[in-house]
């Protein structure tokens, strides 16, 4: 269930461009000053900037994150192999990438796990603006 039901919102390339600089920072997409992340595999409950409230649905919400983390661990993984290809090209060690890859990938997508929430986050918060009823103001 979600707590906040806002109306999508068509995202303007300014606004994706700054998103994309705090979600490059790991910072919360709608002030850019609090970090979202609390440790590896922990997010915060809300940002110390604005009090903006990281988790806007129910408990399940970052499960939207594991396809972002998916995309791009396997995005990054499949260029890496092109890459390898490339560079090694006549003489491509096949059994190297048939057996290194797929350690490869999985690596990647451990390093990339908290990186996927961020990315989750920010592009809800791209299609789907931060209401006032998300923040909040006396941070004392």
């Amino acid at each position: 269930m979600r707590t906040t039901e806002s109306a999508l919102e068509m995202p303007t390339v300014v606004r994706t461009l700054r998103l994309m600089g705090r979600t490059l920072r790991l910072r919360c997409p709608h002030c850019g000053e609090g970090r979202v992340l609390a440790g590896y595999d922990t997010v915060r409950h809300r940002c110390s900037g604005c009090g903006f409230r990281f988790t806007r649905s129910d408990d399940h919400y970052f499960s939207g994150a594991m396809f972002f983390g998916i995309l791009l661990g396997e995005t990054l993984a499949v260029l890496g192999i092109l890459a390898a290809i490339w560079i090694t090209y006549p003489n491509v060690p096949w059994t190297g990438i048939q057996f290194g890859a797929p350690v490869v990938m999985l690596g990647v997508m451990i390093l990339l796990f908290p990186a996927s929430r961020v990315i989750w986050l920010a592009i809800d918060v791209l299609l789907r603006p931060v209401q006032p009823s998300e923040l909040v103001t006396d941070q004392g």
